[in-house]
């Protein structure tokens, strides 16, 4: 749904960009304006620069000449869509959106729904504050034993209180259920536990463990993490899936230290919430930590907004291993730079131990290994010492790795690790043409070659463009009239893809598309990319054509395009209407691939 304009005009004239801005920098007046240090991280300055104008509702660095209104600084610093920043600084100001195209009854239900939401950050939010006081004030055995607990690992009062740490008393119905009957009168037990706050029987879900808030990227708290005291099982347990908490998206401190990563770049990703605190403690203001789960495409998503790098601090098991080969494939759809660091022990005990010092952890991170070298080598160690058959059995592996690494650098010293290992000629690890080769000897490609280690948007267009070759019978609807979907029929267009090769060739396919497919080979467009159209054709065959699968690639493309476009937007209603745009496609494709299953 899209915000109604009048709600977002509300929201502009509502919002103090005084108080806006004053969340990420000092201000103070000076006659009718108000100046501070620029927040925006890559812009370090000593004397101030950044000037905040309130009969006006601007602000202005005349450093890094940015400036702008409330909605885009709280887009900018906190690195929101419009949408979302509209719906923070609505939050904070206690304004209802009003959306577009709503009947009475959808606006209601939307209302609704909006009030059973804030109805639980309120909860989430009261909890974690009873919890936090509980831990810091109360006398009772159980909250000593906590407080011990925290102080044994080397947690701090200060970042027990910066990240509001806190225990829930164990007692059946007592400690926050009772409390939130007084505080929190509007709120019933459906809200509480709809926000994950009661156990399957009723009780407080926490009672008995130490509590870590987990926070979305806005701040609010959504659910918690904790660890029970003594021997009682499980020994660690998160909020159960809600309308508000979803585990494989969120990550414990990112409020935190999300100015810390957009000032460096760089996230570290570790597995323990204890972790994640030693580390803030000793000046490591970047790291986050999964919620018991391995790293997940969300995770990086989320990251990836903030960092160009990620590092993985995991533990070197079979789980950690395996966590790791997960990170690499999407690391490889994502295109984002991950990074495996190892230490001899978990952070939290390195550090607390004084085994390490954060000078030797700032040269550990600039020393770690880019994802794809580090399992090359972890393969390749595998079968080091083994017979001739285990390294036979691990060359078309390691083979695999090795083309997703385009940097020629890297690339030959990869080949040169594995070469060694596995005792076997550099030749057998690598195709000629790669980055690694020797120029001037090219081979026929192999199929769906350049689809290989590309962008998802080239990946997409190579599919699309694979199965309209290998079925035009197939293509020639969707060519003409484009795919049906509740919004109209979607249409692609040679802009749709990638680069240059492709457009080339839909375009030729698409002219052609009334003729037969020998009629598209013959255009002379296309002789420059006929070895392209050669892999396309027999990458085809692979890829079961059918209606189905011609529907979902062709919405999945033009979803990629529509999210690049949306990237590139400056201008922040256009943004907003891509994005509706967007979510209907998603939609359509989520029905396609129904159908294709």
């Amino acid at each position: 749904m899209k915000i109604a304009p009048r709600s977002i005009e509300q929201v502009r004239e509502t919002a103090s960009i005084v108080e806006v801005a004053s969340e990420f920098t000092a201000l103070r007046r000076q006659g009718a304006h108000y100046t501070g240090l620029c927040p925006f991280p890559d812009h370090s300055e000593k004397t101030p620069s950044f000037s905040v104008t309130p009969d006006k509702g601007f602000y202005y660095c005349f450093g890094c000449q940015r400036g702008g209104d409330a909605i885009k600084l709280v887009s900018e610093l906190r690195n929101l869509s419009f949408v979302e920043s509209i719906s923070y600084l609505a939050d904070r100001s206690g304004i209802e959106l009003e959306y577009e195209g709503n009947s009475p009854e959808e606006a209601r239900a939307a209302r609704e729904r909006n009030e059973r939401r804030r109805s639980g950050y309120k909860a989430l939010a009261a909890a974690a504050a009873y919890y936090h006081k509980y831990l810091s004030e109360a006398s009772s055995d159980s909250a000593t034993a906590a407080r011990g607990y925290l102080y044994d690992r080397g947690i701090s009062e200060s970042t027990i209180k910066e990240f509001r740490l806190g225990f829930a008393p164990a007692g059946g119905g007592a400690g926050f259920l009772q409390v939130a009957r007084r505080v929190l009168p509007d709120v019933d037990r459906k809200t509480l536990d709809e926000a994950g706050l009661l156990s399957p029987r009723g009780g407080e879900r926490f009672a008995g463990r130490i509590t870590f808030p987990i926070s979305d990227r806005r701040g609010r708290i959504v659910g918690f993490g904790a660890r029970s005291l003594g021997d009682a099982e499980p020994k660690y347990l998160n909020s159960p899936e809600t309308g508000l908490f979803n585990k494989r998206d969120l990550v414990y401190g990112f409020p935190q230290v999300a100015e810390g990563i957009r000032k460096q770049g760089a996230a570290l990703v570790v597995e323990g919430y204890t972790d994640v605190l030693m580390l803030y403690q000793h000046g490591i203001k970047n790291a986050v930590a999964t919620l018991g789960t391995a790293m997940t495409p969300g995770h990086i998503k989320t990251l990836s907004r903030d960092a160009e790098q990620i590092y993985l601090l995991f533990d070197p098991d079979a789980a950690g291993e395996k966590a790791i080969q997960r990170a690499m494939n999407t690391a490889i759809e994502l295109s984002v730079d991950l990074r495996v660091l190892r230490l001899p022990e978990d952070p939290a005990d390195w550090m607390h131990h004084g085994r390490g010092t954060p000078e030797e952890f700032g040269t550990m991170v600039e020393s770690a290994t880019p994802i794809l070298e580090y399992s090359i080598r972890r393969i390749a160690e595998g079968a080091r010492g083994g017979d001739a058959m285990s390294r036979s059995r691990a060359v078309p592996e390691v083979k695999a790795l090795i083309q997703e690494i385009k940097d020629p650098v890297l690339h030959r010293e990869a080949v040169r690790i594995a070469s060694e290992a596995l005792g076997v000629d550099s030749t057998a690890l690598q195709s000629q043409g790669s980055p690694g080769a020797a120029q001037g000897t090219r081979s026929p490609r192999e199929p769906g070659r350049e689809a290989q280690g590309s962008d998802p948007l080239s990946r997409s267009g190579s599919e699309v463009l694979a199965l309209i070759l290998t079925r035009p019978d197939l293509a020639t609807k969707p060519i003409k009239e484009g795919v049906q979907t509740e919004q109209g029929p979607v249409t692609l267009s040679p802009e749709d893809f990638a680069d240059e090769p492709q457009a080339a060739i839909f375009s030729a396919l698409q002219e052609n598309v009334d003729g037969d497919l020998g009629d598209s080979l013959s255009d002379e467009r296309l002789r420059p990319h006929i070895d392209t159209v050669s892999s396309l054709s027999m990458q085809g065959d692979r890829l079961y054509p059918s209606e189905a699968s011609m529907r979902v690639a062709w919405l999945r493309l033009r979803i990629l395009r529509r999210e690049r476009d949306k990237k590139q937007a400056e201008d922040f209603d256009l943004k907003d209407r891509i994005h509706t745009e967007i979510q209907g496609l998603q939609k359509a494709l989520r029905s396609a691939e129904a159908d294709a299953s």
